[in-house]
């Protein structure tokens, strides 16, 4: 194979990822075992005896929580993290905001936790839950009981306690281990104050699990559902503590695109060709048990210089191909998420003219950037339905630029009173509590800063990434202009 069908083949393979770069726990856009990859600090995100993941939107808790619960990929993982026992998991679906795989409805938690009566019957719904996933995972074969059966039938804590450690009993005999997932919780209410009560007592049965050996909970938080929702479960912290928060590192998310595009090769290896050009070793070694392109800056770079070239432009001055991306795809936490690293880097293989020499270029990158940030602020968009309004007002507006400066855009543009009226119609979680208009502007900017959307600058000015900023229409001197 000589390099320009190297090269061809490549970008052939980039372009046809997922161009949604989203996945779903179950059904068509499920993991799949070629999408595997493994860092080692993810490890907490299987682990069975890990009961609370926390992540970002797109950072991958959907993706496990489906790695886990699906017998093929499950197999997969247990071989890439061989000391965390997943080979004796049986797993099952607590809540996972859709339909399907045994996950208790959202229509089926309203009928049995009727709002106002979250206090008295939150608790009993859960532990409903659990049984019913417990007791299927000991009978595969047969139909689960109904939920309202097991609420009402375990009414009495001490029934439900009792069968707990039966069925706990059964389980170590069996040398299984019952997993139940919870996974959309966001998908649980629309209402600020009831969702609160709803995970507050899910919380709060997962702390009460810990005791049994062999019946394991594992909920998949995002970071602004901990913060925001003012949750007050009183061992949260101590579940906190113990939790696994999935960060992704450059490498990790470039030792992730190589191992797709290395998945991607079908037997002809176009990928050996390009490390052989860039002095490496082929991907047998380079992804083998040396890994040096999962986590060698250098190597990683090395390869990606003979993939993209090794400028944004003629000369270092507008930054490295490598680094490029990782800089302007982060948010104001300064992470980067696989969902938006993985679309830059498809719709960049993407844009025409391709390039000769290489799978992608600058210019695609660019393009890239602006395809992800579209993707990033749409997705934002389902779990923040007020975000679109909040930005349309800040179009053409330079950044950085004082907390006034945003305020008045908002102000001129009646924001907080339509945002009011939109959740009316819609009734999605306030941005903000306050029927104070200038108390409100500084709410929304503490929400916007909290999940990443703006971030303060040391001087006390408010920038926007442009991860965000590109879809949304601000501009900035010397920055990628808007889409």
């Amino acid at each position: 194979m000589n390099t320009l069908q190297a090269v061809k083949q490549l970008r052939e393979s980039l372009t046809s990822f997922d161009a949604s770069v989203s996945h779903s726990v179950i059904g068509h856009d499920r993991p799949q075992v070629a999408e595997i990859y493994a860092p080692e600090h993810h490890a907490g995100a299987l682990d069975p005896h890990v009961p609370l993941v926390r992540g970002a939107r797109g950072s991958g808790k959907s993706f496990w929580a489906g790695v886990l619960g699906n017998k093929e990929t499950l197999a997969a993982a247990a071989k890439e993290y061989p000391r965390l026992g997943l080979e004796n998991l049986e797993v099952k679906f607590g809540f996972i905001g859709q339909e399907g795989g045994g996950s208790i409805s959202r229509e089926t938690i309203d009928a049995l936790v009727p709002e106002g009566e979250e206090n008295k019957c939150a608790m009993l719904l859960w532990r409903a839950v659990v049984m019913r996933a417990v007791q299927a995972a000991l009978n595969p074969q047969e139909s689960p009981p109904r939920a309202k059966q097991l609420f009402e039938k375990y009414r009495d804590p001490e029934d439900w306690e009792e069968e707990c450690q039966r069925l706990d009993v059964l389980l170590l005999q069996k040398k299984r281990t019952a997993l139940i997932l919870f996974d959309a919780l966001d998908a649980l209410a629309y209402e600020h104050d009831r969702l609160r009560k709803l995970l507050d007592a899910l919380l709060q049965v997962a702390w009460s699990m810990r005791s049994y050996q062999a019946i394991r909970l594992k909920l998949f938080l995002r970071d602004d559902q901990v913060s925001r929702l003012g949750l007050r479960f009183v061992e949260l912290p101590k579940l906190i503590a113990g939790a696994t928060r999935l960060y992704w590192r450059g490498t990790d998310l470039y030792g992730m695109l190589y191992a797709r595009l290395a998945s991607y090769q079908n037997g002809q290896l176009p990928l050996d060709q390009l490390l052989k050009e860039a002095s490496l070793p082929p991907t047998s070694k380079a992804l083998g048990r040396g890994r040096i392109l999962f986590n060698d800056k250098a190597a990683q770079a090395q390869l990606f210089t003979r993939l993209a070239g090794q400028y944004m432009g003629k000369t270092h001055k507008r930054g490295k191909t490598y680094d490029w991306p990782l800089n302007h795809l982060s948010d104001g936490h300064n992470e980067v998420t696989p969902r938006s690293f993985l679309a830059l880097m498809i719709h960049a293989a993407k844009h025409l003219p391709p390039p000769e020499n290489t799978v992608i270029a600058a210019e695609g990158i660019r393009h890239g950037l602006r395809e992800a940030s579209k993707i990033r602020v749409e997705q934002l968009a389902l779990e923040f339905p007020w975000i679109r309004r909040v930005l349309a007002p800040l179009a053409r507006l330079q950044v950085p630029c004082t907390a006034d400066r945003i305020k008045e855009r908002w102000a001129e543009t009646e924001t907080q009173q339509a945002i009011r009226k939109l959740q009316e119609l819609q009734h999605f979680m306030l941005p903000f509590t306050s029927s104070d208009e200038d108390d409100a502007g500084n709410e929304l900017l503490e929400t916007l800063k909290m999940i990443g959307v703006l971030m303060e600058r040391d001087d006390g000015r408010y920038d926007m990434p442009d991860l965000f900023r590109v879809a949304a229409r601000l501009l900035k001197k010397g920055g990628v202009s808007p889409v």
